[in-house]
C-alpha cells in the first residue's frame, strides 16, 4: 500500500498535484504515492479503490488551490455534497486519526472553520504547508523532510540513492551553517575582543511592560497574541503567547534597537502520532509604531513560513 496519498480536487489543483506526485516519488518511491487519476486502471470501482488505498495509507496531504473552497456543479458546492470524492477522502482521512496535512498552492488561503463542511472541520485546525511558484523546490525539499519524520520506513529507498551525493552534499552544507550559526550565539570567552550582547537600562525600558499583536497563521487563523517583558538584574525575561499558550521567552537579546528571543511549543498530527518539540524564534525591530516581529517556526510535522506582524504597547 503506498504511505502517502494525495487529495486534490482536478479542476483546481491538477497541474500541482503532478509536479508534488513527481517529486514525492522520487523521494518515496513511485509505488509509494497514489494520485488517483493515474492509479486507478481503467474499470475500476472509483469508491471502492479509494477506501483500499485510504485504509493502508501512512499520511494525506490535501491540496488546496484558489477554487478548492467554491468550486460548484449545477449551482451547489462540490464540498457540501455529501457524495463528493474530495470530500469523502478528506473526511476518511480525518476519521483515521493519521496525519492530514494541508497544503497550500496557487497563493491560497487556509480555509476557515465556518467555510467548511462539519465533518471536514478538522481540517481548518491543521497547520498547512505553503508551496510556492518562486519557492517550490525548496519547499517541497523542506516537506520532504518532515515526511521522511512521519514516513521512517520509506527513508532508505534505492530511488533516493541517485542523488545521494547530492544529499550527503547537502548536509555537509546544513551543518557547516549549524554550526556556524552556533557560533554566533555561543557565549564569548573570557578575555575575547567580540563584545556580548548589551541590554542597556534605556533599551530595557523602552519594551519593558505588555504588548499585543494580532497575528493571522499560514492557516488562516488569527489570534490576540500577548507578549510581556521585564528585566531580573541584567537579564531580559518574559513571555510570548503562540495560539494564546503563554510561552516562556529563552535566549532573550536586545541591542541596538534590535530584539531576538525564542519560544518552544510542541505539536502532533493524528492521535497516533508522537509530540514534536517546536521552536519559535521571533526577531523584532523596536520602533515608534510599535515592535515590527518575524516569527519563523521550525521543528514539528509540518512547515510554516515566516510570519511579519507588529506589536504595540498595551494600555496600561
Amino acid at each position: 500500500m503506498p504511505g502517502l496519498f494525495i487529495s486534490y480536487r482536478r479542476d483546481d489543483q491538477a497541474g500541482f498535484a503532478g509536479r508534488l506526485a513527481d517529486a514525492l516519488g522520487t523521494a518515496f518511491g513511485a509505488d509509494n504515492v497514489f494520485r488517483d487519476i493515474e492509479d486507478i486502471r481503467p474499470g475500476d470501482d472509483f469508491v471502492v479503490t479509494l477506501k483500499k488505498q485510504l485504509h493502508g495509507v501512512d499520511v494525506m496531504l490535501v491540496m488546496i488551490g484558489p477554487a478548492w473552497l467554491t468550486t460548484s456543479r449545477n449551482g451547489i458546492r462540490r464540498l457540501d455534497d455529501p457524495g463528493d470524492f474530495v470530500r469523502l477522502e478528506i473526511q476518511a482521512g480525518l476519521e483515521s486519526g493519521k496525519p492530514v496535512i494541508p497544503v497550500l498552492v496557487g497563493g491560497a488561503l487556509m480555509p476557515a472553520e465556518a467555510d467548511l463542511p462539519p465533518t471536514l472541520a478538522g481540517l481548518a485546525r491543521r497547520q498547512a504547508v505553503v508551496l510556492s511558484d518562486a519557492g517550490w523546490r525548496s519547499d517541497v525539499e523542506r516537506l520532504v523532510t518532515s515526511l521522511r519524520d512521519l514516513l521512517p520506513g520509506l527513508g532508505n529507498r534505492k530511488t533516493v540513492t541517485r542523488t545521494g551525493g547530492l544529499i550527503l552534499a547537502g548536509v555537509t552544507v546544513l551543518v557547516l551553517l549549524a554550526l556556524f550559526a552556533a557560533m554566533r550565539y555561543l557565549p564569548e570567552k573570557a578575555g575575547s575582543s567580540q563584545p556580548m550582547a548589551v541590554i542597556t537600562q534605556q533599551s530595557a525600558a523602552e519594551i519593558a511592560g505588555r504588548w499585543t499583536a494580532r497575528v493571522k497563521y499560514a492557516w488562516g487563523d488569527e489570534y490576540q497574541e500577548v507578549f510581556e517583558f521585564k528585566m531580573l538584574g541584567k537579564q531580559l525575561h518574559g513571555s510570548a503567547s503562540y495560539l494564546s499558550s503563554r510561552l516562556t521567552i529563552e535566549q532573550a537579546s536586545l541591542e541596538d534597537g534590535w530584539l531576538r528571543f525564542i519560544t518552544r511549543s510542541r505539536e502532533m498530527l493524528g492521535s497516533d502520532s508522537p509530540w514534536k518539540d517546536v521552536t519559535h524564534r521571533y526577531t523584532g525591530q523596536v520602533t515608534p509604531e510599535g515592535i515590527r516581529f518575524t516569527l519563523e517556526s521550525s521543528g514539528g510535522y509540518t512547515l510554516n513560513p515566516a510570519l511579519e506582524f507588529v506589536a504595540t504597547r498595551a494600555s496600561p
